[in-house]
């Protein structure tokens, strides 16, 4: 059973429903009935969830192999950091099937035109983190050429350059990553119950994620780690545990932001 406290958020219009709720229910119980739910939604649409999954692994092995055979191999880290930003944009088709499940709506999507304009936000952030990374490795690395990913991992590791690139990398991108988590993880899915704009679902979604800062720092770092297992598989588990992910992350959204009730 999910415990909260309903807080209305301020600035953003008399609208009733601007408000997020702050979930009072332990953290572990929490995140563990966000996931079963997900994967109760991926078992139930299993066709379309893994088409969805397989898509995704599909297009990251073309990206990849085309930034291999560009030369352009120190790039996969930077681009792998920025499709985690794109995440919540290639879930909206989960999130549609989440929704019905509950009984929320159909297949429509109440907000497209604000939808769209936030995945335009979220493609700028990827492009501005990948853009960052470049700067760095020129900073610390210079014009030499670049000897390839796995030739070049050692290097990060056991010298200053390249241990400097690795933390000053960590810390900007954590940067990046953080902001862009906070702002996109419940506005795709608001934007897609809701007709609102999309600067104010990602306010709303920036401060739901701070007031239920616990619970969403320790949602970011479960989610970090599923993607981790996926890198480590060859991508492979994307297969599952994607879908799985865009379904919990939808029951969070509720969860937060609407009132339903579910069955764990």
């Amino acid at each position: 059973m999910v415990t909260a406290n309903t807080q209305t958020q301020t600035g953003l219009g008399p609208d009733p429903r601007n408000k997020a709720r702050v979930l009072t229910a332990p953290i572990t119980p929490m995140i563990h009935s966000w996931l079963q739910r997900g994967y109760r939604d991926f078992r139930n649409n299993i066709i379309a969830s893994g088409a969805y999954g397989l898509a995704l692994v599909i297009i990251s092995w073309l990206v990849l192999y085309l930034l291999g055979v560009s030369g352009l191999g120190w790039m996969i880290l930077p681009v792998i950091a920025g499709t985690m930003m794109l995440g919540p944009l290639a879930t909206v088709g989960l999130y549609r099937m989440s929704r019905r499940a509950q009984g929320m709506g159909g297949a429509g999507i109440a907000s497209p035109g604000q939808l769209s304009l936030l995945g335009v936000v979220m493609m700028v952030l990827a492009l501005l983190w990948i853009r960052a990374a470049t700067l760095l490795f020129a900073v610390f690395f210079g014009l030499r050429p670049f000897a390839g990913f796995l030739e070049t991992l050692p290097t990060l590791f056991q010298s200053g350059e390249g241990v400097a690139l690795v933390l000053s990398g960590t810390l900007i991108g954590g940067l990046f990553a953080a902001f862009s988590f906070a702002i996109s993880v419940f506005s795709f899915p608001m934007l897609l119950q809701r007709e609102i704009d999309a600067f104010s679902a990602m306010g709303l979604s920036f401060n739901a994620t701070t007031q239920n800062l616990k619970l969403m720092v320790s949602w970011a770092a479960v989610v970090t780690a599923l993607v981790l297992i996926c890198l480590l598989t060859g991508l492979l588990a994307a297969i599952v545990i994607f879908p799985i992910l865009g379904h919990a992350t939808w029951h969070a959204y509720s969860d937060l932001f609407e009132e339903t009730h579910h069955d764990d």
